[in-house]
């Protein structure tokens, strides 16, 4: 075993560390309990010696869990490992295919079934002592590695990967005299008085808690600063300072509270550089980035976990103009809950369907998460995402065709209403088409403020128009304001004009409402196909409404003309050319021309748009629709649908998938029914899926979808949502902050309720441990 010198550093002439430390701890500390008084006793004696000022050193994955990357072995990586234990790094779930080794005649891989030893009369023992190194391929003795004393050198210690003598070899490990004088020792260095220095062990594990706690409530203020987006930093980083910024501010604030954390900072708050504090801004920004990595693997587990996903891509600027890619993912929890996480922000240069494609696959490339799993895309109709040859999800279906894509609703929508109204000014008058008045300019991507505003300009055409007219009258106003005002007041006089706002406030007022309808959190895909087809019927009994909405013209003011412009002037007669007959031409009145070609031609573009841009998910729901009446459908149609589907995803689903669905109907028909959402969670609950397997499949297929709208991926809402995060954290006074912060800072801030959830304890010892620095006595 090391010395006690390979741990600590003497220094001559001074007094020995055990004295000093010893008179140091007796003496109590108030409002402090036994254990925090040791500990800044401790302290005291480190503020005096410390040299190593504090900035990021070692993290808390400093010792790689791969045996082949320790190099040297010292005293550090023989404590470290000795606390932690073999279990933690056996890499028993890691790949064996590093491990390959070619023979004569055959090839031979590490087998995992290595790990345990079977005894002579049938019982299993696990082989805890036995490391597997993914980047090697070889396999390793713990204790050999570690803790083995004398000369030679056995190939457990080096690495061993002659899979062929495999087991004998293993045997012979286990009974040489070498390993079991190995495993004394690391059994005896594991046990808190084996070590030659346990007294001086005992009291750096009161220094590491010591610091364990004040890492606590750094911790717990990162938490809630990062969840609400604000600002860590001030213009000083001073204690006491108004300007110290919201990080600083609020420890003070604890410390009021807090009497170990108000003795902290008195003591070491405002200490001289070189003196650790673990309160300093260097300290922070090193734990935002260990949470906001702990937090995205949590993530990839669950993804990793539930196998089929689908993704959502959406970008925008941000206050530097940088392009910022957020990728939102969709997959099933074990319990059966369908949840929505977002992973990062990612910056990018180039728009095109390619380079958005490189994109993802490098995101899903760095976290391990195979492409081949996913069920579904989530994207806007822009040509670079949408595009059937050369757009984002035509790339993702080109390397998984399983990869369904499905177009946000929300802007679907809001593309059938624009398309139609292109329509509407093609229609007017050729020499009124280029001045189109408006009382205000509306944002074609915000649906709903067209219904507001239509509605608002319904309820009160006539009060606008006497508001109007008062402006225009208005001698104090300036002349252009005065014309503006006067031309707009005769353009709501028009027929025209009252009768397009009565005609678009019955639509817009029905697509607003079926908007938020899919919207709901308990929609299925069945029911949203149903609001949808429901929306075009009622499109259709509009074509035969022109003369109800030509009479609430007509009453919307008394102003208004009863008559088309076209009935108020002379009809153009056009010169008769040789050759001509003399056939009278057809001339149609202005209320017939308006009908046929304005009017007609709305309704019908909104039906066209709403078949066409719709069809995607009516085929959905051809595919996965009877997954919602499982209880309402007869055995036969059951059986048609379900084997359909198994023949479309014949990767996934096996073919006694229609058996198996019968059966599951059987099983629930004395139940309510009830929606696929609502099927795949009582089946989890009741681990019911090991009898129903690919029933079990094939309702995480249809639920990881995103056209399935209890969550709102169906929209790309999450996607909008995390650009309002995106705006919050990187704003006009944080504009130069890294990329790499901005990620963990926006991950904390929109997956705030997983961050909840996730325990940092060990990541704070780890933390503490690793920063213990050496000090002089």
């Amino acid at each position: 075993l090391k010395t006690i010198t390979g741990f600590f550093t003497p220094i001559r002439g001074q007094q020995p560390a055990g004295a000093d430390l010893t008179s140091r701890a007796e003496q109590p500390i108030s409002g402090l309990s036994s254990f925090q008084s040791e500990a800044v006793s401790c302290m005291e004696v480190a503020s005096e010696t410390a040299t190593t000022p504090d900035r990021p050193t070692a993290t808390t994955d400093s010792y790689a869990a791969d045996p082949a990357c320790w190099g040297r072995i010292d005293e550090n990586v023989s404590a470290y490992w000795a606390r932690k234990g073999p279990v933690s790094c056996q890499n028993k779930e890691a790949n064996v295919k590093a491990s390959e080794c070619h023979y004569k005649h055959q090839k031979r891989l590490f087998s995992k079934t290595h790990f345990k030893r079977k005894h002579l009369n049938g019982e299993s023992l696990p082989r805890e002592w036995l490391l597997y190194s993914p980047s090697t391929g070889c396999v390793f003795c713990f204790a050999c590695r570690l803790f083995c004393e004398g000369d030679g050198q056995s190939p457990f210690e080096s690495g061993y990967n002659d899979w062929k003598h495999a087991t004998r070899r293993f045997g012979e490990n286990e009974n040489s005299d070498r390993h079991r004088k190995a495993m004394f020792n690391y059994i005896n260095r594991a046990a808190a008085d084996g070590f030659i220095d346990s007294q001086l062990k005992k009291q750096l594990e009161s220094y590491c808690n010591y610091w364990s706690e004040v890492l606590r409530r750094v911790v717990a203020v990162v938490k809630f600063l990062s969840e609400r987006g604000l600002a860590f930093r001030g213009s000083s980083e001073i204690f006491s300072r108004a300007d110290n910024g919201n990080y600083m501010g609020i420890l003070e604030l604890i410390s009021e509270f807090d009497p170990f954390l108000k003795s902290h900072i008195q003591m070491y708050g405002n200490a001289r550089v070189g003196t650790p504090s673990y309160l300093s801004s260097k300290t922070c920004e090193e734990f935002i980035k260990i949470m906001g990595d702990r937090l995205l693997s949590e993530i990839i587990a669950e993804v990793k976990v539930a196998k089929y996903f689908s993704i959502s891509i959406d970008s925008t600027p941000d206050i530097t103009h940088i392009n910022q890619l957020t990728f939102i993912i969709r997959y099933a929890l074990p319990e059966g809950v369908i949840e929505e996480r977002f992973l990062k922000f990612l910056p990018v240069a180039s728009h095109t369907g390619k380079a958005l494609c490189d994109a993802v696959l490098t995101v899903l490339h760095e976290m391990d998460i195979n492409i081949c799993n996913c069920r579904g895309q989530c994207y806007d109709n822009a040509a670079n995402m949408s595009g059937v040859y050369n757009g984002l999800q035509a790339h993702i279906k080109d390397i998984n065709p399983l990869a369904e894509w499905v177009p946000c609703a929300a802007h679907t929508f809001n593309l059938v209403g624009i398309n139609s109204m292109k329509v509407v000014t093609a229609g007017l008058q050729p020499n009124e088409n280029h001045r189109i008045e408006t009382l205000k300019t509306l944002s074609d991507t915000r649906w709903a403020a067209h219904a507001q505003a239509t509605k608002a300009l319904c309820r009160n055409y006539g009060n606008i128009q006497e508001s109007l007219m008062n402006i225009a009258e208005n001698s104090t106003q300036n002349l252009t304001t005065q014309n503006d005002a006067r031309s707009l007041h005769k353009k709501m006089n028009k027929l025209v004009t009252a009768f397009l706002c009565t005609m678009w406030n019955h639509v817009l007022q029905r697509f607003q409402g079926t908007s938020v309808a899919l919207q709901a959190v308990d929609l299925d895909l069945c029911n949203a196909v149903d609001l949808v087809r429901s929306l075009q019927e009622y499109i259709v009994g509009l074509r035969d409404e022109f003369d109800v909405f030509e009479a609430q013209a007509k009453a919307m003011s008394p102003t208004v003309s009863a008559m088309y412009k076209q009935d108020t002037q002379r009809q153009r007669k056009r010169k008769t050319h040789v050759g001509e007959s003399a056939t009278p031409e057809a001339h149609l009145s202005g209320r017939e021309k308006f009908s046929s070609g304005v009017f007609l031609v709305v309704m019908d573009r909104l039906l066209a748009e709403l078949d066409r841009r719709f069809k995607l998910y009516n085929d959905l729901n051809v595919s996965f629709g009877f997954l919602n009446n499982i209880s309402t459908l007869s055995a036969e149609h059951l059986c048609e649908k379900a084997a359909d589907l198994q023949r479309r995803y014949h990767t996934d689903l096996e073919n006694e998938f229609c058996e198996e669905i019968i059966q599951f109907k059987d099983f629930i028909c004395h139940d309510e029914p009830s929606s696929a959402r609502e099927r795949l969670m009582p089946i989890r609950k009741r681990k019911l899926q090991t009898i129903f397997p690919n029933v079990d499949v094939a309702l995480r297929l249809y639920l990881t979808l995103p056209a399935e709208t209890h969550s709102p991926l169906f929209t790309n809402a999450s996607g909008e949502r995390s650009f309002s995060k995106l705006k919050l954290v990187k704003n006009r006074l944080r504009s130069t902050m890294v990329h790499q912060k901005l990620h963990h800072l926006t991950l904390m801030s929109i997956e705030r309720d997983l961050l909840h959830k996730v325990d940092f304890t060990d990541v704070i010892k780890d933390f503490a441990a690793k920063k213990s620095r050496r000090h002089h006595f």
